[in-house]
């Protein structure tokens, strides 16, 4: 017997119910579809191109054309083909494991935790094949990423209270699983629960079995959230000084820009800003942050209209900030609004000729930077 007798046997039989009236005939034919598959992974199985797991997702993904209102049963399915095959799971097949997996969860509210657990089961193996250059379709991976995300995003599980409560003793029974412990701490990280205890100790856990820059950043917010600016900002150096991901980087270092803020220490956060600006010089808040800085530090002079002109350069980088990040143009707008009312008059410059319109003057003190006076 041919393997191919199945799948031209597949396309003859939904051929056939896509143009039959009848439904009674309908009905016969989606049981001899379902059977079809049945007998090639009873006789063909073993297939390492097409095994039994992959012909039950294939038989699931018919179902679902044909038993659109019946979740159930292709759920059950997809989650043995995808769990069997791991990564050789289709882009499909994962994409209406998930989907399937939310309306159940939509359908039975007590469904979350299971709803949760196969996204980030699911989740794992697209952005892992996403990111494979080798495979030939990784795009494929890459294409359902974002929509799989903003669906669960939007799906209402994703609750920081509930993953508290879904991932709460699962972390603990888990500690010594780092595979475990890491999609734990990406999934809290991608929904912006880094507040969450749970972050903390899976954070913790797998740091001390293997340090990433993922697990540092979860100790450093564990620090920073206890006011222990000291340890908070020693984890973030760690974080930016264990990752491959500029952007990342920029991230860790701008925390660290904040804390010195925080500490009123402007010398050293301007610094962290920098750098954070040097791995990724398309955003704005560091530049917000730096001009917060400058326009906090009107004592480095004495005279009242010298010290109106830190407002000038502090107003750079307001512009700066959304000259290269549109996204932060309304806060700088807002900034620079506020701020320019304090530059020197028309009557201080009077008495100023070196502040004149137009001529350059350089801010001294530790900010030391070149303007131009308006």
């Amino acid at each position: 017997m041919s393997k191919a007798i199945y799948t031209y046997g597949v396309r003859i039989i939904t051929w056939q119910m896509d143009n039959e009236s009848d439904p009674a005939k309908k009905e016969a034919l989606f049981e001899k579809l379902m059977t079809l598959h049945d007998n090639q992974a009873k006789y063909f199985g073993d297939d390492p191109k097409a095994p039994t797991a992959y012909i039950l997702g294939m038989k699931a993904y018919y179902y679902i054309q044909y038993r659109p209102n019946d979740k159930q049963t292709p759920y059950n399915w997809l989650k043995q083909c995808v769990t069997e095959l791991k990564d050789d799971a289709t882009p499909t097949f994962l994409q209406q494991f998930v989907v399937l997996s939310q309306d159940l969860y939509k359908a039975d509210s007590t469904f979350a935790a299971t709803f949760i657990s196969d996204y980030v089961f699911a989740n794992d193996i697209i952005e892992r094949n996403a990111a494979n250059a080798d495979l030939k379709n990784a795009d494929r991976y890459g294409e359902i990423d974002t929509p799989l995300d903003n669906l669960f995003a939007l799906s209402g599980a994703a609750d920081c209270s509930r993953l508290e409560k879904v991932y709460g003793t699962a972390v603990e029974k888990n500690k010594t699983k780092l595979d475990y412990l890491t999609s734990t701490v990406n999934l809290f990280k991608s929904l912006g629960c880094t507040d969450s205890k749970v972050f903390f100790k899976a954070s913790t856990y797998a740091h001390k079995i293997k340090p990433s820059a993922e697990t540092a950043n979860g100790c450093a917010e564990m620090y920073y959230k206890n006011e222990d600016y000291t340890k908070a900002i020693s984890y973030f150096e760690e974080a930016a000084k264990l990752s491959s991901n500029d952007k990342d980087k920029a991230d860790y270092f701008f925390k660290i820009a904040q804390i010195y803020k925080r500490l009123n220490n402007s010398i050293k956060s301007r610094e962290y800003a920098r750098l954070s600006l040097d791995n990724n010089p398309n955003q704005g808040n560091p530049y917000i942050l730096i001009g917060l800085l400058y326009a906090d530090s009107r004592n480095i002079y004495d005279d009242p209209v010298l010290r109106n002109t830190i407002y000038w350069v502090a107003v750079d980088k307001f512009r700066k900030a959304k000259e290269v990040d549109p996204e932060c143009a309304n806060q700088a707008d807002e900034l620079i609004r506020s701020y320019s009312r304090y530059f020197p008059s028309k009557e201080d410059v009077f008495m100023h000729p070196d502040l004149g319109e137009g001529k350059q003057f350089c801010v001294g003190g530790w900010i030391g930077e070149c303007t131009i006076c308006r």
